[in-house]
């Protein structure tokens, strides 16, 4: 896979990435104007929202040919051998800093195959 083509890739990505981060964010807001009137619908609302954005993301992953892989509660890893990229959702930094997400390139060196005895 070129470096070009990664690159693309990567910045489709981060794209849609941001496209549906800015979405929660205008959601929220929309849930906290409606709270003050009707607190159940925007709980529903909310909630309808976030599955909606986690599906997004994860079709949106999964079209680039990604694995999913869970680190932990608060964070997943997405894996392409194919383009050399992981993306890491919501997680913390060990600083203590909180990501909504982080694309970070690698190199594949090789399979080793496995031999069937």
């Amino acid at each position: 896979m070129g470096l070009e083509e990664v690159n693309l890739v990567a910045q489709e990505i981060m794209m849609t990435l941001d496209n549906l981060l800015l979405a929660e964010k205008q959601a929220r807001l929309q849930v906290f104007a409606l709270e003050e009137q009707q607190y159940p619908l925007a709980a529903t609302f909310e909630m309808v929202r976030d599955m909606e954005a986690d599906s997004a993301i994860e079709e949106a992953l999964i079209r680039f040919g990604f694995e999913h892989h869970t680190i932990d509660s608060d964070a997943e890893l997405w894996i392409s051998d194919e383009y050399g990229l992981m993306v890491f959702l919501s997680f913390t930094a060990p600083d203590g800093r909180y990501y909504t997400y982080r694309i970070v390139a690698f190199d594949v060196l090789g399979e080793e195959e496995e031999e069937i005895a």
